[in-house]
């Protein structure tokens, strides 16, 4: 959000940011964060610095996560909630997970089988096998 300033007597508009020279040759910027949603460190990322609409410092605590692997297995694996993620992440796939492979009718990670049992009958007076 951007205020109106009043400065020796004149109003200028919608000013976003006030730079201040400063003592060492430069300038000193001045932000508005009147509308700034900061109020916690929590939303930062670990280290960074911002203030709150207020002017409260905040320096951040969120925690990092490096880049991990996961393989799907038999529980669900559950990247928490409010982290920054400093890596990637990467879910593992499997180039043989095809319906071809799976039993028919169950599914496994989103693919439905299609594998069909063979039938095995036997003869009763011969005792052959007959697999079809």
């Amino acid at each position: 959000m951007a205020d109106n300033l009043i400065i020796n007597g004149v109003t200028y508009g919608a000013v976003p940011e006030i730079d201040v020279p400063n003592d060492q040759g430069g300038t000193t910027k001045f932000f508005d964060v009147s509308d700034a949603d900061l109020d916690n460190a929590a939303k930062l990322r670990d280290g960074v610095i911002a203030f709150g609409a207020g002017g409260t410092k905040y320096t951040g605590s969120m925690s990092e996560k490096a880049a991990a692997t996961y393989t799907p297995g038999t529980s669900d694996q559950t990247i928490a909630a409010n982290q920054y993620l400093v890596g990637a992440q990467t879910i593992k796939g499997d180039a043989n997970l095809v319906a071809s492979n799976i039993l028919k009718n169950v599914p496994i990670f989103g693919v439905t089988g299609s594998l069909a049992l063979p039938s095995i009958s036997q003869d009763s007076t011969t005792k052959v096998l007959t697999i079809a």
